[in-house]
Parts: structure tokens; sequence; C-alpha cells
């Protein structure tokens, strides 16, 4: 009985974590190391990928998403996009990966709508089983709140969520405050979503930050070498960092995809006081009272380590994301 329990408790730790991936895909490319990162957690056996949802109404950008999903050998992850009131952000690789890569799906407006997939995949699944991580607008998480029963489910929205999501990686904002009203990051382009969001999400959020964090671990370099360089996302990179004329970018949403499969350790500090304070024009600020047990903040690095440590590991696992799907 007591090695019967041990194996049932090995196999309930090893099974993967659920995740539907909320990304805008456009006008920053650390959506496409976050992507490519995911689908390497994947070939390890430590996520399961069950959408991509993309919150921007770039006609590019769920093509950009499924060229990733097609070059790990998953073409038929469903991908749902924001369909008429949404944000649209330029990008300078979306429609230049579509056009070299051939995706296989349509453009955006021609997509499964976001909120009407969030909600099929959501009912399939069991209760707080799915971990929802947004690194884009949070349009579809706020129209997702606000769903009606349907087809899929005779639950509301928010309720809906409140059943079937176990928590919320949310990558947005500057900590411990972002005063710059300029509309840049993923929070101040729709603020009334994010306010929204922030206010009304009936899990845990885990909240991520930007900035000087995000730039202290420096990946994308892997890219750029001989071997790696004809790859969707090398394309991607250097499309995007020609005109900084650097190989390196930052790693905001790749730090929330590792937090939403591993968790904060061993390489980040939780802060568990306090909420996140949205304002009107999205800009933010973390209040350490009062507490909202619902927020939780990943913005500083857990003590003796060093973050270019990290940016090793997570060019490495894009690196081996490559050679897994290659098997």
């Amino acid at each position: 009985m007591l090695i019967l329990s041990l194996l049932l408790c090995h196999l309930a730790f090893a099974q993967p974590v659920r995740i539907i991936f909320d990304t805008d895909m456009d006008s920053d490319v650390d959506d496409v190391g976050a992507l490519a990162m995911l689908h390497g957690f994947a070939n390890l056996g430590d996520a399961e990928i069950l959408a991509v949802m993309v919150s921007s109404l770039n006609p590019w950008s769920p093509g950009a998403a499924d060229v990733i999903n097609t070059y790990y050998g998953r073409p038929d992850i469903p991908i749902g996009a924001v369909q008429r009131f949404g944000v649209y952000h330029k990008s300078k690789y979306a429609r230049r990966l579509c056009e070299e890569f051939n995706p296989n799906v349509k453009l955006g407006e021609d997509m499964p709508e976001a909120t009407l997939l969030y909600r099929k995949i959501l009912s399939s699944q069991p209760d707080t089983s799915v971990v929802v991580v947004t690194v884009g607008d949070l349009t579809n998480l706020s129209k997702l709140l606000q769903t009606e029963a349907d087809q899929f489910s005779e639950l509301k929205g928010i309720d809906l969520v409140k059943k079937k999501v176990k928590r919320l990686v949310c990558m947005g904002g500057r900590y411990p405050a972002d005063q710059d009203p300029r509309p840049w990051g993923n929070f101040k382009s729709d603020p009334h979503a994010t306010q929204h969001v922030v206010a009304a999400w009936p899990t845990r959020i885990y909240f991520t930050g930007g900035g000087a964090f995000a730039d202290s671990v420096p990946t994308g370099r892997i890219f750029f070498r001989e071997q790696y360089k004809h790859t969707p996302m090398a394309h991607a990179y250097k499309l995007f960092l020609e005109s900084w004329k650097r190989n390196w970018h930052h790693s905001a949403d790749l730090i929330a995809v590792y937090v939403a499969v591993k968790g904060h350790q061993p390489y980040f500090r939780l802060e568990e006081r306090g909420y996140n304070h949205i304002f009107e024009d999205g800009t933010n600020l973390w209040r350490l009272a009062p507490n909202d047990e619902r927020h939780y903040l990943v913005s500083e690095f857990a003590e003796g380590i060093d973050p270019k440590v990290i940016a090793e590991k997570f060019d490495a696992m894009m690196v081996m994301q490559k050679q897994s799907a290659s098997h």
C-alpha cells in the first residue's frame, strides 16, 4: 500500500501543467521566445498546450503563432483571436513570418473568436486544472469574464473561470511602480480590460514584471548561432533586433511562462503581501496594503541567483526544444 501510494503521488506530481497561452504576438519579440520555451516544457512533459489565444487585432499574429507551433511539431493546437473590439499593434515580424513559413491558419479575422474558444476548452477540462498565462493585452480575459452561458457551459464566464482555472500568470507592469503614461507594455493598451481583470478575476493571479527585472535576463543570443539561424524564432529575433543593433532581448514573457509551468522557485522571490493597483490609464503601483489574497508578485530574484544563469537556462531550453522536436 505504501509503494502504491508513493507511485500514485509520483504520477500526480508528474502530470503536465495544462496551459492556455494568451499573447499579442506583435509589438515585441519575447512573445516568440515565450511560446518557443513553452513548447520546450511540452517536449519535456512538463506542460500541455491546450490553446494559443491572440489578443491583438494584427491580422498576421495568429499565423505567426501557428508558424511556431508547427515548427515544434504541434500544428493542431487551437488558436483563437480577438475580434472587432481590441488593440491593433504593428509588428516587425508577424507578417514576415507568415510570408516566409506559410502558416496553416488564416488571417486573424477568420480565426475562431478567442472567448468562445476559451469557453469550449475550459468546459472540457477537469476542475481547477488549467493555468492561463497572459503575455499580451488583457482584452480576451476581460471579455471571457463577461460571457454568458452558451452551448459549451451553463456557467457565466466568471463562474467558468472560477471552476476550471487553477491560477492566472500575468506579465504586465513594472514594479514596484510604473507611472509612465506612454502606451507601452501590456496594461496600458487596453486599460479598462486591465482594471477589470485585476479586480474581478476569481483565482490567484501571479504578476510578473518587465523593465530592469526582465532586462537582467538577456535571452535570444542562441538564435544568432549558425546552426539555429534558419528557424522561425531566429527570423523573428533578427527582424525585431535589427534596429536595436544587438543580439539579445529581455525575457519578460519568458519569465511568465517559467512561473506558469514551474512556479517561482528556485530563481525568483515571491511577494505575498499587498495588491496590484491599476490606475485608469493602465499605469500600476504595487501597494503593500491592504492585502488581496488573490494577488502575488514575482519581480525580484531569489537570494544568490545570478540572472545570467537564468538566461543561459532559458536559451538552453529553446535549443533543447528544437532538438527534441526534431527527433
